[in-house]
């Protein structure tokens, strides 16, 4: 039952997704993300890498699409010509909080509440206030959907690709 699977056996660990430093400009956070992708083979998160403080504290998150936004004239201007500089944005310009956090022991649909109720796709897992993990939409979706429906079943997995998938 999703009630008693807890978060911690789900979350993804830190240390597999990207983390950038508050005071970093998105110059360099850009550049961050990119060598971090390259180094892991990413699999996690590439798109709400988290943001700690100086002290390791989570601040959020920041959006691919907020991060190209502030670097957007660098693409804007008129092909060979020289792009103007712009005073630095700062990583933490463009910090969204999270909505909630969750405890390794609590129950998969604590964060699945979070995550519905604010329309969020990650939720951090905490302890003291330090970040232990993040916990991730499909992961959460990928155990509810187990209990719904039982793929070892031949018979009603080849009866609901033949009559609603396309």
């Amino acid at each position: 039952m999703p009630h008693s699977v807890p978060v911690s056996k789900l979350m993804v660990k830190p240390r597999e997704w990207p983390i950038l430093r508050a005071d970093a400009t998105v110059s360099d956070g850009i550049k961050i993300l990119r060598i971090f992708t390259e180094e892991s083979k990413l699999e996690h998160g590439y798109s709400t890498p988290l943001v700690l403080d100086e002290n390791s504290d989570l601040l959020g998150f920041v959006r691919l699409v907020d991060v190209l936004r502030s670097v957007r004239h660098v693409w804007s201007g008129a092909a060979g010509q020289r792009v103007p500089e712009k005073a630095p944005v700062l990583i933490r310009d463009l910090v969204i909080k999270f909505a909630g956090s969750v405890t390794p022991e609590d129950s998969i649909l604590k964060a699945l509440d979070i995550m519905v109720d604010n329309s969020v796709s990650l939720v951090p897992v905490m302890t003291d206030h330090k970040l232990l993990g993040i916990v991730k939409l499909s992961d959460a979706f990928d155990t509810v959907a187990a209990l719904l429906f039982d793929e070892q079943d031949p018979e009603e997995r080849s009866r609901l690709m033949s009559r609603i998938h396309f």
